[in-house]
C-alpha cells in the first residue's frame, strides 16, 4: 500500500514538474512582416471567394436589380476617370445605388463570417495564419476564444477594412505602438492576441528541458 502511495506521489510530482506558467507579456508575437503577409493572403482569398458568391449566387437571386444599369454606370465612370475631366463624376441612379449597397453589405457579411469562423470553429487559425504558423488566442481564462469576443474582433476588423480604413487603422496602429499591452486595437477590445506558434513551441521546449 505504501509503495502505491509512493508511486502516486511520484506521478503527481512529475505532473507538477511540467506545469509551465506563461503570461500575455511573455507570449511570442509574430513579426509585422509575417502578420501582414498572413492577413494579405486571407484578404485576397476572401475577396475572391466573396466576389464569386456575389456574382454567382447573390445577384442572380435578386433579378429586380438591373446589372445593365450597373455596367453602364461603370463604363461611364471609367471613361470619366481616364479622361481627367474637370466635370463631376457620373452619379449612379437609384437602381445602381441599390446594387452597390447590396454588394457592400454582402462583402461585409462574408468577411465577418470568415473572421468569426476562423477564431471559433478553427480555433484562431486562418489560411494565412496556418501558412505562417500564427494563431489568435484569448487572454481570458478559457481554452478558446469566447464567441462574443470573436464577434467583436471580426466586426471591428471588417469595419476597419471597409468603412473607416484610414482613420480606424491609424487608431488600431497607435494602440499597438503606445498602449502598454502593445496590441492592435481590434485585439485589445476583444481580449485576444496573435502569437507565433513556432516561437511558442521553441519557448515551451526550452522550459521543459530546463525542468528535466
Amino acid at each position: 500500500m505504501s509503495e502505491l502511495n509512493q508511486d502516486s506521489s511520484d506521478q503527481e510530482d512529475n505532473k507538477k514538474a511540467f506545469i509551465i506558467s506563461l503570461n500575455s507579456d511573455t507570449l511570442p508575437e509574430p513579426s509585422m512582416a509575417f502578420r501582414g503577409l498572413a492577413f494579405l493572403l486571407d484578404y485576397i482569398l476572401v475577396l475572391l471567394l466573396a466576389t464569386l458568391i456575389i456574382l454567382q449566387v447573390i445577384l442572380p437571386l435578386n433579378p429586380s436589380f438591373s446589372l445593365e444599369a450597373l455596367n453602364h454606370w461603370l463604363e461611364a465612370y471609367l471613361t470619366w476617370a481616364e479622361s481627367n475631366s474637370e466635370t463631376a463624376a457620373p452619379i449612379p441612379n437609384d437602381s445602381v445605388q441599390s446594387i452597390l449597397l447590396l454588394i457592400t453589405e454582402s462583402f461585409t457579411i462574408i468577411f465577418i463570417l470568415y473572421f468569426l469562423l476562423c477564431d471559433t470553429l478553427f480555433k484562431g487559425s486562418s489560411i494565412g495564419k496556418k501558412i505562417f504558423n500564427l494563431k489568435t488566442i484569448t487572454l481570458t481564462p478559457r481554452d478558446s476564444i469566447p464567441i462574443f469576443h470573436a464577434s467583436i474582433r471580426a466586426i471591428s476588423k471588417t469595419i476597419i477594412l471597409f468603412y473607416f480604413f484610414p482613420v480606424l487603422f491609424l487608431v488600431a496602429a497607435l494602440t499597438k505602438r503606445f498602449h502598454k499591452s502593445k496590441q492592435w486595437g481590434h485585439d485589445l477590445i476583444s481580449q485576444t492576441k496573435v502569437i507565433d506558434e513556432y516561437k511558442l513551441n521553441q519557448m515551451l521546449l526550452k522550459k521543459v528541458e530546463g525542468t528535466l
